[in-house]
């Protein structure tokens, strides 16, 4: 009786908080008017936004002052929210507006210097750039000032008004999409400390193989490891990482292009998913824009006026992350008798000392009083170790970082030419300004080119590009960027396509170091099978392409533990059975997949936990890649890792192979039943998209009843069976420290054929909106999950093909 007492008192909660708001909705926030005539004082000319039946605008102006315009007002209008989340993180003012637990956030986001860096960049854009920055911004902070009560329920949620939008704000956005994308200094410092704490033994099995890293083990052990004082960067990083809608390690994308010859339709086709984290309302956000009858469309991001992903009348192309190493960490040496200077050459065999920058900000704090914040920095870069001091560890001394974001570059100017050249030459044109983060573009266009181009600041370094470097050595400064002929470029490639999966955009003779924190080839090498396997391909193929949930790396793991598991074949009889009759694929219905990823999961426990502490052996798997190639190394060769360092004897690859199977049976009969038909993949494998910020705050221990309601029953969508793994091409990653919730993969899939460039098939993981009452509030999740995709036109096609509704913005009379 009590426990039905506790469940209709909390019915009664969920369903007086979804009244309750769903009546200050109506009254106070009501929905956009999409049939609504608008002055606007701003505008030049009049605008039309033509509303599809997915809620993509569809803008047409006369001008590009009112196109941007127009378009800061949709994003206001639909993303605000989020598009005030980056605000925070862009400023480092979380603690302002969400209280004081969240300082060490806005420390960490400070000591980076999002906020400075676009001022730094301001001042450097072109006076066409700033006009359009300019312009978008008034139509964001216009649809503010003249809905007052239209803001999103999180306004409200969180207790806070609106923050004025500024062409900053844009710039900054592009520095923080380039941090997201920077998984590089993660790795590194997870390497850098297992080099000092692991034997040279054991660290030259683990460390990757590159012809640019010594042969030699590091030589940089110490009793007192510098990158233990860091460690804790990485979970002040994942902590932002989780309330912005930033997570996952996999944070790549796939993509690809084949010539008209290779083309079923007689014209180059191109694809592209890019993956990122999946939450809600999601990373893209689409439109259409027409100036004087020019077409432009794809994926915009919800802050910035550029088209990240696009498509005009004559070209269109798609990104990837080249996962360079684009960061390097300095140990400083300090002055004895000034901690105020620091070392800056010693090449002359007399230290030379410098003072450090000095940057006092004023950090506000909810409800308290505000505290001073000081950055500083030397000549390369921010004192990182000041976000987590440990003197017990550093001894006085600093540990700084080189980040390429920190150099000049203009982003939104290269997007803004990408966006409406109208030839290979003038895309290429924009790619010169292209730095960060370091991008594949995978081009095609009507004219029939096709190719790939990797854009980035490439640093040139000296001696080894892992590791702690030593700050006081000129020699191990970087020696600049590889210049812009010389980048990794494929145009027009005899066999007829490009394409990229987060694998090495150049051949291993490629003169410069690009990095080790490549995603292992599974991906790639499924593409290529595709591009193999057909003479010609068609928009479907490419459909089927990326809806593929095909395993490479799972196959190979299959060949290399079935003779071990048949060599025990009565006690294995059941896996041995799935796994042979196994096509390799994560669909939702499979159980050699569940049986597959336990066993993964329990061999890589097995394999390095012994080796490191519990909190190390968390970062070292939270970039998945790097537990993922090294079992598969060890598989194929053999390790030491194999064996317990903490028992007596000596245990073999064909032990923990058994053991971690052993293992992975019982985890899967204790969790979902003794029958194996049970251990379905839709059973492990779920996908909750949940909002920003508020789906992390719902999760703490301190969090309200309402609040839980609040965020699990309206602002969530899911669970959903999701196929897909972080393995194929079908991205489906989940982190291995939290199994199986899925928390990455396609943010948006696009496929375009210049054989008919009226529209292109596209599909986003949730929808355009961000308010949960919206008909375009995850509306097109079920789409995305069952590999549908709907028809995005860029042309007067949609006043013919499809319903739609207009908004017209007029100016003021």
């Amino acid at each position: 009786m009590r426990r039905l007492s506790g469940i209709l008192a909390g019915l009664l909660i969920l369903i007086a908080g979804i009244i309750g708001i769903g009546i200050y909705w109506t009254f106070y926030q009501p929905l956009p008017d999409y049939n609504a005539t608008l002055e606007q004082a701003e505008l030049r000319q009049k605008v039309n936004i033509h509303w599809d039946t997915y809620g993509v605008p569809h803008i047409y102006a006369e001008n590009k002052h009112d196109l941007y315009y127009s378009l800061g007002y949709v994003h206001a209008q639909d993303r605000l929210w989020q598009m005030t989340v980056s605000q925070m993180a862009a400023e480092g003012r979380f603690a302002e507006f969400l209280g004081k637990d969240l300082l060490p956030l806005d420390i960490m986001q400070r000591t980076i210097g999002f906020w400075r860096m676009a001022e730094k960049i301001e001042q450097t854009v072109a006076d066409s750039t700033m006009s359009h920055l300019e312009a978008y911004a008034a139509g964001v902070n216009n649809y503010v000032q003249q809905h007052p009560q239209s803001l999103p329920v999180q306004f409200s949620l969180a207790d806070m008004e609106p923050i004025r939008w500024t062409p900053t704000h844009s710039i900054a956005l592009t520095r923080l999409m380039a941090w997201e994308l920077n998984m590089a200094w993660k790795s590194e410092l997870v390497y850098a400390y297992l080099s000092e704490h692991l034997s040279p033994e054991k660290f030259s099995q683990l460390r990757p193989d590159n012809r640019f890293l010594p042969s030699a083990s590091f030589d940089n052990q110490s009793s007192d490891s510098l990158t233990t004082a860091l460690l804790p960067l990485l979970d002040v990083d994942q902590k932002i990482r989780s309330i912005t809608g930033s997570q996952g390690s996999h944070v790549g994308s796939n993509a690809w292009a084949v010539s008209a010859d290779k083309s079923s339709t007689g014209a180059p086709l191109l694809a592209g998913d890019p993956h990122l984290d999946l939450s809600m309302p999601g990373k893209w956000y689409e439109a259409h824009l027409n100036v004087n009858g020019k077409n432009l469309s794809g994926a915009t991001i919800a802050g910035a006026p550029a088209l990240v992903l696009g498509q005009n009348d004559s070209l269109a192309w798609s990104v990837t992350n080249i996962m360079l190493d684009d960061t390097d960490f300095f140990k400083e040496a300090i002055h004895p008798e000034n901690n105020q200077q620091f070392v800056l050459d010693t090449l002359a065999g007399e230290p030379l000392y410098e003072d450090f920058t000095l940057q006092q900000e004023v950090i506000s704090i909810k409800n308290m009083d505000d505290t001073v914040f000081t950055r500083r920095l030397t000549n390369h870069g921010p004192v990182v170790s000041d976000i987590y001091p440990d003197q017990e560890f550093i001894q006085d001394r600093v540990i700084t970082m080189r980040w390429t974001g920190h150099e000049v570059s203009n982003e939104i100017e290269a997007l803004f030419t990408m966006n409406w050249a109208q030839s290979l030459e003038e895309f290429q044109q924009g790619a010169r300004l292209f730095k960060v983060p370091g991008q594949n573009f995978i081009y095609a266009d009507k004219a029939g080119n096709i190719a790939q181009l990797s854009l980035a600041n490439i640093p040139i370094r000296n001696g080894n590009p892992i590791g702690l470097r030593d700050g006081w050595d000129p020699n191990q400064d970087w020696q600049g960027y590889v210049p812009y002929e010389d980048l990794p470029s494929t145009i027009n490639p005899n066999r007829g396509w490009v394409a990229s999966a987060n694998n090495p955009p150049a051949a291993n003779d490629y003169p410069y170091y690009l990095s080790v924190y490549w995603e292992p080839n599974a991906r790639y090498e499924r593409i290529r099978q595709y591009m193999g396997k057909y003479e010609q391909l068609s928009p479907e193929i490419f459909q089927q392409i990326q809806q593929d949930s095909y395993s490479l790396f799972a196959r190979d793991v299959t060949r290399q533990i079935l003779p071990v598991l048949k060599q025990n074949a009565s006690e294995f009889e059941t896996v041995i059975s799935y796994f042979e009759n196994w096509d390799f694929s994560y669909d939702p219905s499979e159980t050699a997949a569940s049986i597959m990823d336990e066993f993964l999961l329990r061999l890589s426990a097995n394999t390095f936990k012994d080796e490191m502490s519990a909190s190390t052996y968390e970062k070292f798997v939270e970039f998945s890649a790097l537990p993922e190639r090294s079992i598969m190394k060890f598989l194929k060769n053999g390790s030491s890792f194999f064996d317990n360092v903490n028992t007596a004897q000596q245990e073999t690859r064909v032990q923990l192979i058994k053991e971690s199977m052993k293992e992975a049976i019982a985890e899967l009969q204790a969790k979902y039943g003794q029958e194996p038909f049970e251990w379905r993949w839709e059973r492990l494998h779920t996908l909750t998209l949940k909002p920003t910020l508020f789906g992390e705050a719902a999760q703490s221990l301190g969090a309200s009843t309402s609040l839980k309601l609040i965020v699990d029953n309206l602002l969530s969508k899911g669970p959903f069976a999701a196929k897909g793994h972080g393995m194929s091409i079908n991205n489906g990653e989940y982190s291995w420290n939290e199994p199986y919730n899925m928390i990455l993969g396609a943010s948006i899939r696009r496929i375009i054929d210049f054989s008919n460039t009226n529209y292109m098939l596209s599909v986003l993981p949730t929808g355009q909106s961000e308010n949960p009452f919206s008909d375009f509030y995850g509306d097109q999740t079920e789409n995305w999950l069952n590999g549908q995709y709907k028809f995005f036109y860029q042309d007067s096609t949609l006043f013919d093909e499809s319903q739609y509704r207009t908004m017209r913005l007029i100016p003021e009379q």
